[in-house]
């Protein structure tokens, strides 16, 4: 499954978790291709063995014990997160109980899951090249940032034990910072609905479906006798803020991550 290192040195252990289909389907083609020209390589540059999968260890759709002890124990596991697969969010909670590293990604023509589209997740298209360089360069990226601190900042049951830990705490400075964490989940999900309603603005300011807006005549106050110029619609001439790019789901896990690590360094 993985290799060898020369002398007593071992790679390290990762799991993935993934959509597989059945054999010669097209889920199980995606997947075999993900792991076989991402996910492995990758691996191999960060001191890694090749990615174990459910199917390496039984049967491709069921649970078998050495499937939960690899997701519990590896010190890594990749959770790809596309078509919203029931095993493949059993695993992922299997693995939050863990409270060990993750990271996570989804095809990026599918919106991220809902429970966990707050965390920071991989976008990848793998009929596109420049996506899968991105995709190569970003979970690279990520195992070196999980293994600097393995307590996985996007993990819910991290997030719930701490608060909690932080509530019942008797210092009143601890309480205090309970209280901020609680006021940034709620500015998450105003940014979230912001970034929406944005959106949906958009849409409607440029006539989506319609057409844009027709220009229309205005009087030209420049040097001689008075023309007719055409004057671009307002919407044209003055750009809306753009917030396609604006990662939220990046932002408020930053957000979070801060919180909880501010009351560690008050101490």
């Amino acid at each position: 499954m993985g290799m060898a290192k020369s002398g007593s040195e071992e790679l390290k252990r990762c799991f993935l978790i993934a959509p597989l289909g059945e054999e010669g389907s097209e889920t199980r083609r995606r997947s075999d291709q993900v792991l076989r020209y991402i996910i492995n390589p990758v691996l191999e540059g960060c001191g890694y063995a090749h990615a174990a999968r459910p199917d390496h260890l039984g049967k491709p759709n069921v649970i078998v014990p050495a499937v939960i002890e690899r997701v519990m124990d590896d010190p890594l596991v990749i959770a790809d997160l596309s078509d919203r697969d029931p095993i493949v969010y059993y695993l992922l909670a299997i693995r939050h109980m863990s409270r060990k590293p993750i990271v996570k990604m989804v095809d990026a023509d599918q919106p991220s899951p809902f429970d966990v589209a707050h965390s920071r997740i991989i976008r990848l298209d793998i009929r596109d090249l420049d996506s899968v360089d991105y995709c190569r360069r970003e979970l690279r990226q990520q195992i070196k940032l999980v293994e600097k601190k393995p307590v996985d900042a996007d993990n819910p049951i991290n997030n719930f034990v701490d608060l909690m830990h932080l509530r019942e705490s008797g210092d009143p400075e601890k309480r205090d910072w309970a209280q901020m964490f609680d006021m940034l989940s709620e500015m998450q999900l105003s940014l979230e609905a912001a970034l929406q309603r944005f959106q949906g603005l958009g849409a409607l300011r440029y006539g989506e479906g319609n057409g844009p807006a027709e220009p229309r005549e205005t009087p030209r106050r420049d040097s001689g006798p008075e023309t007719v110029a055409r004057e671009e619609p307002e919407a044209r001439r003055k750009p809306t803020l753009e917030l396609s790019g604006l990662d939220v789901s990046r932002l408020t896990s930053l957000l979070n991550e801060a919180a909880r690590d501010l009351p560690k360094t008050s101490r």
